[in-house]
């Protein structure tokens, strides 16, 4: 069965963006890199022809001194260049967030609530960072990535301004066991970098 062009036209604005993960991600996890010491320098000899270094050295004159430079050893080394691009990748800092909805506990009708967050800070968004909170926070963080199409306004990081590099727009879904405070962690894979951050929700019953 064939789509129709319209029909594909409408999937393509409503499908997600495709995950985009940081920098980090493409660099090898393991690297055998070559590593070279300190070179060795030396005072150049004064001779009859001028100043002369040894086999092995280069003159170099830096000011009024005339000295001899040879390389330092090379040594080969195992590196991890993913493992510390993530460590090194700055997340936040993160504002706290106040002004969430949580259901009371006398709100049968509701028996939770969605919030929509603009979570923004350098480098939130990206695929491979995680944002977490403690299961005993009973709430449920759905990262929401889908543009065009019938998504809601509310629900477009493109609409809300909200780019991987900065930002990250989520549904917070609160219950009637979720705390007056939730604190939710930003982390690169294996916590090699992390921030915490503060969401402050207020107790509500929609409706009454």
């Amino acid at each position: 069965m064939r789509i129709p062009a319209a029909a594909l036209a409408f999937l393509a604005l409503a499908a997600p963006a495709a995950a985009q993960n940081s920098h980090c991600a493409a660099l090898p996890a393991s690297a055998r890199v070559e590593v070279r010491g300190p070179d060795n320098v030396i005072p150049a000899q004064l001779t009859p022809r001028g100043f002369t270094c040894p086999r092995g050295f280069t003159t170099e004159t830096v000011g009024p001194v005339t000295r001899c430079r040879q390389p330092g050893p090379a040594s080969v080394e195992t590196r991890e260049p993913r493992r510390d691009c993530y460590a090194s990748l700055q997340l936040g800092p993160v504002r706290a967030i106040s002004g969430q909805q949580r259901p009371t506990l006398q709100c049968p009708s509701n028996p939770s609530i969605d919030n929509i967050v603009a979570v923004r800070g350098r480098n939130a968004g990206w695929q491979d960072v995680t944002l977490t909170a403690p299961a005993s926070a009973a709430v449920t963080i759905t990262q929401l990535r889908v543009s065009g199409g019938r998504t809601p306004p509310a629900e477009d990081p493109t609409l809300n301004d909200c780019f991987p590099h900065d930002c990250r727009l989520i549904r917070l879904t609160t219950r009637s066991g979720t705390p007056a405070r939730v604190d939710l962690t930003l982390a690169t894979p294996q916590n090699a970098s992390a921030t915490t951050f503060t969401v402050q929700t207020e107790a509500n019953c929609p409706g009454r």
